[in-house]
């Protein structure tokens, strides 16, 4: 992948405050960014920037420099407590930013520039809010959910049947980085391991008898609500892309 480099005179969040935040080695939130940008990418989105920075050893590292709207994406894999330290964190940079002064027209054609150019703006915070409702709905989707749910629960969460689930997580047409499960020889679901690290499902063996009366164990797979809310905002940007291509 191509990584961009960060040049921008926006507001930005580096990966190292972050990992501080969140409690996190920053190694662990550099690999995390790195998959969030191959979903960027295969969404055609901007993806995070990448940056560099001199330690007290003298010694130059690698860092990447986030939007707020980047920073979501990321913390959506993270825990609700987590999630409100950052929205804390970006009003504290937010209020840093001084509010411009606004000049009153002098004459008609100042006066018809301010207002089209008023009439721009309102249409894009418009464009910005439609980009960010899927998300909002994506998260509230469960927000008062507790606990992680198995396969079929979180099918129906989401309002999709089990068996269309399944075919959604393990989509061999996806890359890897983009899919929750995959089926081993066995035919039994397993989890992604980078979806365990980011905190998307879990599993464990379960152990049952089977039918000739022996021990059994299989994987159990299950979905943290962060992982249910990642799942929706995904699902999400799916369906308006294709009410978009209608």
């Amino acid at each position: 992948m191509n990584i961009q480099m960060m040049q921008t005179t926006d507001k930005t969040m580096s990966s190292r405050e972050i990992a501080k935040l969140a409690d996190k080695q920053h190694g662990h939130v550099i690999r995390d960014i790195e998959l969030l940008n191959e979903t960027l990418a295969q969404e055609s989105l901007s993806i995070i920037g990448e940056s560099f920075y001199t330690a007290d050893n003298g010694q130059t590292y690698r860092e990447f420099l986030l939007t707020k709207e980047q920073t979501i994406d990321l913390m959506t894999g993270y825990n609700r407590n987590l999630r409100i330290r950052i929205n804390r964190r970006w009003a504290e940079l937010e209020q840093q930013i001084a509010a411009p002064v606004v000049a009153l027209p002098q004459d008609y054609l100042s006066a018809l520039k301010a207002l089209v150019m008023s009439e721009e703006a309102k249409e894009r915070a418009n464009a910005e809010i439609k980009q960010l409702q899927p998300k909002a709905a994506a998260l509230d989707a469960i927000s008062h959910s507790k606990g992680s749910t198995g396969i079929r629960e979180t099918a129906k969460a989401v309002g999709m049947g089990q068996n269309e689930f399944v075919a959604w997580c393990t989509n061999p047409d996806k890359p890897m980085s983009a899919r929750f499960m995959y089926r081993d020889h066995s035919g039994a679901l397993n989890a992604y391991s980078h979806r365990i690290d980011q905190g998307f499902v879990t599993q464990k063996l379960s152990c049952f008898i089977g039918g000739d009366g022996r021990d059994r164990t299989a994987p159990k797979v299950r979905f943290t609500p962060s992982g249910v809310t990642q799942i929706a905002k995904l699902l999400q940007q799916e369906r308006s892309r294709e009410l978009e291509a209608v």
